[in-house]
């Protein structure tokens, strides 16, 4: 699925990447919006191609080859599947807090690159070895280095540094085994704001429900769920342990009225159905005795 992604003016200007071809430049454009929120992706160039350019005749693997040789991108595999990472990803893109990661593994020591076949005109490689170029700067001439506002680096791929300003992931969870995570200050917390809640028994309440709703038991939130959402109701309908047909604030359950009284004219005064009753009976009875 494509997201939302942000470009920066020092794109154009990146002399490493000029010297790819045009198609090329916008795949790597492209990836950014197909990647996940760690810049990865499966390599899979026939979808790729699909969701990039319908409209185009080009060869994706071939020019992600172009940027792979630079260090713009890494393709690997990871055991049967093979995943294409953008290294410099962190340190451009700001993804928003509640989009979710596709899991895919991340390139180590041991992963075994996609060679391309090829040869590689970048300078600094005058033997035209086919592959990527060597994994240190140092073999590169220093007019080839980019400025550190380019979107890429002329080093071997590394893992995307951490996204400053991002939010730490939330330890809170809940599985079909139970909820993890909540420590001692959450319970103080909720305690104070949600004090009609018996907290031991609406975890395990909330517990069941979800393990009984399997479809419902999917957030990318639980703490948020789980305060805003349960405890948060609880508080409301007056708590675990509250009293039927009362809630707070209320009072106890108002009596049922009166019934209403109407005006007899055998009697002559108002009197309800069974007042006049009676009346009627006290009446029969002096004519009984005769």
């Amino acid at each position: 699925m494509a997201r939302t992604r942000s470009l920066k003016p020092s794109f154009f200007s990146n002399d490493l990447l000029a010297e790819c071809e045009p198609m090329a430049r916008l795949l790597f454009a492209g990836l950014w919006t197909l990647a996940d929120r760690d810049g990865r992706l499966e390599y899979r160039p026939k979808r790729i191609k699909g969701a990039l350019f319908p409209y185009d005749n080009c060869d994706v693997e071939q020019l992600v080859q172009q940027l792979a040789s630079r260090g713009f991108v890494q393709v690997y595999t990871a055991g049967t599947i093979r995943v294409l990472s953008i290294p410099t990803f962190g340190d451009h893109q700001r993804c928003h807090p509640d989009e979710r990661s596709e899991g895919f593994p991340a390139p180590t020591d041991g992963t075994e690159n996609i060679e391309f076949h090829g040869r590689n005109e970048k300078p600094g490689n005058p033997t035209g070895e086919p592959g990527n170029f060597p994994a240190t700067c140092a073999s590169y001439p220093s007019s080839y280095l980019p400025s550190s506002s380019y979107p890429s680096t002329s080093c071997a791929p590394t893992k995307p540094a951490p996204r400053s300003g991002s939010k730490p992931a939330d330890p809170l969870l809940w599985t079909e085994s139970g909820w993890q995570g909540i420590t001692d200050a959450d319970h103080a917390e909720w305690s104070q704001a949600y004090p009609a809640a018996d907290l031991p028994v609406e975890l395990a309440k909330a517990h069941q429900w979800l393990k009984a709703n399997p479809k419902k038991a999917r957030k990318s939130n639980w703490r948020r769920w789980l305060t805003t959402t349960w405890l948060c109701k609880c508080q409301d309908r007056g708590g675990t342990h509250r009293e039927p047909g009362n809630r707070p604030g209320t009072g106890p359950a108002p009596t049922p009225p009166e019934r209403k009284r109407f005006y007899r004219a055998d009697a002559a005064k108002h009197m309800t159905d069974a007042e006049h009753q009676a009346w009627r009976e006290a009446q029969r009875q002096p004519q009984e005795a005769r």
